[in-house]
Parts: C-alpha cells; sequence; structure tokens
C-alpha cells in the first residue's frame, strides 16, 4: 500500500509489519521533503513514525481517540489521516496547520499549541465515555520533557485513582523535549534506558521472582514473604514511580520496533485500567543530521535535504532579538553574578543557551514547568539575586496566577523577557504572542516595555535588572533593524518618559505616557493659564508631578458654556457647568453639537430621567450611578460615535456574547426612597 492511497487510518488494520515499515519510511521521505520547503517541527514528528502507525492499528479510529501532547509529534497522524495531498500547504494561511486542530479533521480530538495537556484531555473523554455508558478507546501521548509539567503529574495523580477508568498514556520518551529534558523524573526515564524490559508473568510472587533475569529459582529469602518487593525488582525504577501511582507499567520498548509496539499496545488496551506504556524513540529517527543534533532540528526554516543547512536569505538579515538579549545577558552575569538567567525549556528559542555555554552557574533551566520558572524567580529575588525570567509570550500565560500572586502582588524585582511577543505568523493562533499587553497590564506593580530596536533592547534589559519591582520586557521574533549595539556601558531609560521620534503637525504619533508629548502638554498649559486669567480654576492639585516625562497636574474648572473648551483637552482636566434641570434637553443638545460622543455618565435616583439621558445622547458608552471608566479593552463594548469614532477598541470577543446572556436589573431600595427598616428586621 502507498501512503498516498490512505485516506482513513483504520486502512491500516491487517497490515504485515513489512508493509508498516514500508509505509514508515514513506511517512518519513514525505515528512522531510515538505519540512525542507517550508520549515516547521522535524525532528518530532521523524521519532514517532513506528509508534503512531502501530498505535493506530491496534485502534479503531472511527471510535476511539488519540489526544496528541502539543502537536509536534503530529505530521504522520496527519499525514495517515486524509491530509496527504494538502500537506504541502503545511503552516500556511488557509493550509494544514502546525498543531492538531479539531476543526481540521475528525481525527484531531483535541488541539494544543502548549505543552503538559493530553492526559488532562484524554482522561476527561475517557470520564466521559463512561458516564455515557459507551466503549471506545481513550489514549493520551505525550513526550517526556511535557511529562515534567504540573499539569501533567496532575492529570496522573487523578488517573491514578480512577482504578476503574480504562485509559492508555503512552510515554514516548526521545530524552528530549525543545531542549533536554530535567529534573529528576527526566533523569530516571534517561537511566532505564539501558536497563532491559521486565515484565509480571503472573500475580504469584515465586513465579513473578523466577522469571526474573539474574534470579531464576533461588529465591533470596529477604523475598519470600515481600511482595512489594517483587514488583521494585520487576521494573524500572520510573516504572515503580507510575506503578505507586495507580498505573500499570509496561516498558521501556522500543519505539521503533513496529512488531512489539503492537503487541504492547494491544495487552494494553486489554486492561481495564490506567496503564503507561514506555516507548523509547530517537528524535529526528531516519535523518542522519537531525538524530545528530536532536535541538537543532526540532524545528527548522526551509533546508537543503543533502546537506542539511538551512537555505541563505537572498539578503543578509541583521541579529535576531534574541541573540542580542543573549548576548547582553552574558555580558550583564559576567559583571554580576547576583544576575541569573532562567527558562522553561527555551534555552535556544530565547537565546539564553548563550548564557548557558559561557556561565552555566549562572543558568537555570527548570523544564516544562512555567508556573515553577516564575515563582522560582520571586524566591530568588527575595534573598537579594536578581532573575531574569526568558519565556515565549505565549508560554508565560500558563503562568498568569503566579505573575499576579508571587511577583506583582509582592512587588518583587524579577525581570521578564517575553520572546516571540506579538505576531509569529506561521506557527499559528497557539503561539501568537498577541495577549501579554493586555494581561501584562492589569498585574499591579509591573513595567511593561518595548523596544523599538536592538539597541534600545539593551538599554530595557539594563533598566528592568536595575528597577526595584518587577518589569516584562517584549521582544519580537526574528530579526532586528541592524542598528548598531554596544558590548557594553549601556545607560538606563528613566521609567515613564517618553522619546519624542519627530515632530510635525500633519500625522498624529501615538505613544504610551499619561501624556503623548511636549506639544500636547503645552497645549492642556495654554488652556489652563487662559481659564485661571478669568478666574476659572476651581480646584488645583499641589505641585507633586514627576520631574521627567510630559506631566499635568489635576485640575477643575468651572465654564459657562461648553463653547469655551475649543478642541479636546487629554488630560487629567474636568470641566464642569451648573444648569437648572428644566434646561437638561438643552444641555444634551449642547453636547450633541460637539460631534463628540465616547462616554458619558449620570447620577440620578429617577430611573426614567437616566433613560432619557441614555437615549437622547449621542455616545458610546454610559455609566449611571458610578465613576465613568472606559470598558477593558478587548472584553467589554468600548467605542463611541461621532468624532470619537470607534477604532480597532470596539467590541471585543465577548461583545456578541453580551447580547444573548441573561441580565440581572438591581434597584437600590435606599435611593429610590424605600423602607430602609426592611434591611434591619430579623427573620420572624
Amino acid at each position: 500500500m502507498l501512503l498516498s492511497e490512505l485516506s482513513h487510518p483504520n486502512q491500516l488494520h491487517g497490515l504485515t509489519v513489512s508493509q508498516l515499515e514500508e509505509i514508515a519510511c514513506q511517512i518519513r521521505e514525505r515528512h522531510l521533503q515538505v519540512v525542507s520547503t517550508s520549515g516547521g517541527h522535524l525532528g518530532p514528528g521523524l521519532g514517532v513514525v513506528e509508534l503512531t502507525l502501530a498505535l493506530y492499528q491496534t485502534l479503531d479510529l472511527d471510535f476511539d481517540k488519540v489526544v496528541w501532547d502539543v502537536g509536534h509529534q503530529g505530521y504522520p497522524h496527519k499525514l495517515i489521516t486524509g491530509r496527504f495531498s494538502q500537506f504541502d500547504s503545511l503552516r500556511q494561511q488557509n493550509g494544514v496547520a502546525g498543531y492538531l486542530k479539531r476543526s481540521e479533521s475528525k481525527f484531531d480530538h483535541f488541539g494544543a499549541g502548549h505543552a503538559s495537556t493530553s492526559i488532562s484531555a484524554a482522561l476527561g473523554m475517557a470520564i466521559a465515555r463512561d458516564r455515557k455508558g459507551e466503549n471506545y478507546k481513550c489514549v493520551a501521548v505525550i513526550g517526556d520533557g511535557a511529562l515534567t509539567g504540573g499539569m501533567a503529574l496532575e492529570a496522573i495523580n487523578h488517573a491514578g485513582h480512577l482504578p476503574n477508568t480504562p485509559l492508555v498514556v503512552v510515554l514516548n520518551d526521545n530524552d528530549m523535549s525543545i531542549s533536554p529534558p530535567v529534573g529528576a523524573l527526566s533523569s530516571y526515564l534517561n537511566k532505564v534506558r539501558v536497563s532491559p524490559p521486565l515484565q509480571f508473568l503472573s500475580d504469584s510472587v515465586q513465579e513473578s521472582v523466577k522469571n526474573i533475569p539474574l534470579i531464576g529459582k533461588d529465591i533470596p529469602e529477604e523475598l519470600k514473604n515481600i511482595k512489594g518487593s517483587v514488583r521494585r525488582l520487576a521494573v524500572p525504577k520510573v516504572g515503580a514511580v507510575f506503578e505507586e501511582l495507580g498505573f500499570t507499567y509496561m516498558g521501556p520498548i522500543d519505539g521503533h520496533d513496529i512488531g512489539n509496539l503492537v503487541n504492547t499496545f494491544n495487552a494494553a488496551h486489554k486492561l481495564k485500567k490506567p496503564v503507561l506504556v514506555h516507548v523509547v524513540t530517537t528524535k529526528g529517527k531516519g535523518y542522519p543530521y537531525a538524530e545528530a543534533d536532536q535541538v537543532g532540528y526540532h524545528a527548522q526554516s526551509a533546508f537543503d535535504l543533502t546537506t542539511g543547512k538551512s537555505i541563505p536569505s537572498k539578503k543578509p538579515k541583521p541579529v535576531s532579538y534574541s541573540k542580542i538579549f543573549g548576548q547582553t545577558l552574558l555580558k550583564i552575569c559576567e559583571q554580576d553574578s547576583k544576575v541569573v538567567g532562567i527558562t522553561a525549556a527555551m534555552a535556544t528559542g530565547t537565546g539564553l543557551d548563550i548564557l548557558q555555554r559561557n556561565i552555566p552557574d549562572q543558568y537555570i533551566d527548570v523544564g516544562i514547568a512555567e508556573q515553577h520558572a516564575v515563582t522560582l524567580a520571586a524566591g530568588m529575588s527575595c534573598d537579594g539575586l536578581k532573575p531574569v525570567v526568558a519565556i515565549y509570550s505565549t508560554f508565560l500565560q500558563r503562568a498568569f496566577d503566579q505573575l499576579i500572586h508571587d511577583v506583582g502582588i509582592q512587588n518583587l524585582p524579577v525581570s521578564f523577557v517575553l520572546d516571540r511577543a506579538g505576531i509569529v505568523g506561521a506557527d499559528g493562533p497557539t503561539h501568537q504572542g498577541q495577549y501579554d499587553i493586555s494581561y501584562m497590564r492589569s498585574i499591579p506593580n509591573f513595567v511593561l516595555m518595548a523596544p523599538k530596536d536592538e539597541s534600545e533592547l539593551q538599554r530595557m534589559l539594563i533598566t528592568s535588572i536595575n528597577h526595584n519591582g518587577p518589569t516584562a520586557l517584549r521582544i519580537p521574533r526574528g530579526s532586528g533593524l541592524g542598528v548598531a549595539v554596544m558590548d557594553e556601558g549601556w545607560e538606563p531609560l528613566n521609567i515613564g518618559e517618553a522619546e519624542i521620534l519627530e515632530e510635525g503637525n500633519d500625522i498624529l504619533i501615538l505613544g504610551i505616557g499619561p501624556i503623548i508629548n511636549e506639544a500636547s502638554l503645552k497645549k492642556l498649559q495654554d488652556h489652563k493659564a487662559t481659564m485661571k486669567a478669568q478666574g476659572k480654576i476651581m480646584v488645583e492639585a499641589a505641585e507633586s508631578i514627576p520631574k521627567n516625562g510630559y506631566f499635568f497636574n489635576p485640575t477643575a474648572i468651572r465654564i459657562d458654556s461648553i463653547d469655551e473648551i475649543d478642541g479636546e483637552k487629554f488630560g487629567p482636566i474636568l470641566h464642569f457647568i451648573s444648569f437648572a434641570s428644566v434646561k437638561l434637553d438643552a444641555v444634551i443638545d449642547e453636547v450633541n453639537k460637539t460631534g463628540y460622543g465616547l462616554t458619558m455618565g449620570a447620577h440620578t435616583r429617577i430611573l426614567e430621567k437616566a433613560k432619557k439621558i441614555f437615549k437622547k445622547g449621542k455616545i458610546g458608552n454610559f455609566y449611571l450611578n458610578r465613576d465613568i471608566v472606559g470598558a477593558v479593552v478587548g472584553v467589554q463594548p468600548f467605542g463611541g460615535q461621532g468624532l470619537s469614532g470607534t477604532g480597532p477598541k470596539a467590541g471585543g470577543p465577548n461583545y456578541l456574547h453580551s447580547f444573548v446572556v441573561e441580565k440581572t436589573f438591581t434597584d437600590n431600595v435606599m435611593a429610590t426612597g424605600g423602607n430602609i427598616d426592611l434591611l434591619n428586621k430579623n427573620n420572624e
């Protein structure tokens, strides 16, 4: 059978081992052909070809469900589930996604771009299956690197407490995540590679021991009455760990021996309980360059299949932001032993591999454990170290609680470097770093930075490390602008001080800060001076503004007509007018005539009056009996009418949902004149 003829994985049923091995060769050929042209994840998929074929031969994929962790390993799965002809469109717009995607195929049972989720998802499916009284198999495939993630361990712990819930977990042990896995669990996995697979032949203690190599028929005296000791001898140490957690452990199994894999999976499916099958594979199997450099060939841009070398760009590209960060941090670490770089299995991607090679004592890789990385850094900062945590923006989302609780609230001096911030392109929606600005801005005490070029990146990094509080530095993916950088002597930036790049009056330049620029500040100051000369300043805050930056004292100004305000006055200025209640309609008309209609607020106990104001006012946002605060961008409706416009902030992903959710209206009994005594009476 040809791989191109496979439209359904069930067509693998009945094929011989040699036929499956031939298809395995075709998968690798197609895999290499496409990735070498379009780029993508190379090593992970090459390593699981035989595993995928053997597993799918033992399942009925019309009913059974397989959940792949992350999706790096998912390319062979895609090739045998009807996407062979479309595979040339891998990671392209409207093409085959780089990760499993539920909307793409009925065989993609769970989409994931972040590690350590497969066991939780598969267990959820197994529980749903049992509650519905159905009978299909649920399998989770997870790598040894992903197994270090806390979520995976939480799922294993839960599954082990459900002894009557059939679930197969396939541990793809290739001794690699993206960077080499770290930690005690990964060390165990590495040790058992050289251990022969040992299995129980029966429940009989004596029969089991009799068949253990090097023991034979002579049963040691100390084992005769200790059944638990037999288990500890009969399975590798890591196997004993899973056995104690409630799983039946099988392995380690050669991940490239299809015949043995098929037999093992068939045996695992017969056990009506949680089972872990330990499969040892070689990352990059079948392509010598990928086998020799498993880190470098985890993911590749377009490359020459013959030489294994990346195809050079037609135009030379400047050094990447990640590399500039890594080189700069190395220099800082050389000068300050208290600075420590921390990553979560992303040394190469973040540029921290430079620090790892040169000063390993100031480098820490926690594995795929973003939450731990954040809180670890918080603890280090409490005792005087200066941690710099480099994690992809998309992966730092997993540690949102730790950012708030362990760093932000305590105002600890931890520096975060968010690599791949912003749009990252072909890696797809799970890897876009587009949420960090919104979620980081909501965390107390954090200072958020984004460099305009490589040189400013260096200055922001030293600013972050020197700042006595938490910071987050966003770094885009890819090459810089080619701006000259310094080897040392970087000057810190003044936090809160804007930089004027160009002055003019024909275009509006938007920046970050209380007031945009010097010209905007002068407009407010001139207006305030005019009002002051007319005796209309009512309240003016004390002179306590920062020396650096463009700040304006909060000021309240009483005016007689709205016409006295010549254009928008963006700043901490409150203009107010007194008017007779009978002239309410006229006041609203005057407001509408300005052409601006972003936000209006009203304070009244009379509901009919509030409704009248809301109906008559040409505004986008209306606040009743509360402070006038803008909606949360991207979450709540936000936009205006007329000259205020709507812009990109209007709506948000939850906007339409707001129209289909039942609303609750609560009346303030005290405010509307109800009997307050009712609130004070006991239930008699």
